[in-house]
């Protein structure tokens, strides 16, 4: 019995903290507001591949991603004295 005191009290302040966390918004109006952009993806699909055009998407970023880490360790390495 004391057990179960601890224990629904534990619970019960968890349960508070959780709940001090803001509520999620309701996405049951989000299908609807894609359709738009759906019908353009489709319509694009239609004369491109999405799927190859996604693909060179994410390989142009993770190029232009990879320059900019390149650039941020070469500045790091000319900061250590000694090395050019």
């Amino acid at each position: 019995m004391i057990i179960e005191f601890f224990c629904n009290l534990f619970f019960s302040l968890i349960h508070f903290l959780i709940n001090l966390f803001p509520k999620f918004p309701s996405f049951a109006q989000f299908n609807v507001s894609l359709s738009p952009l759906l019908y353009v993806v489709k319509f694009v699909n239609l004369f491109v591949s999405v799927s190859l055009l996604s693909k060179c998407l994410i390989t142009i970023l993770i190029i232009y991603n990879l320059k900019f880490v390149w650039s941020i360790l070469m500045w790091l390495l000319r900061k250590i004295p000694g090395v050019s």
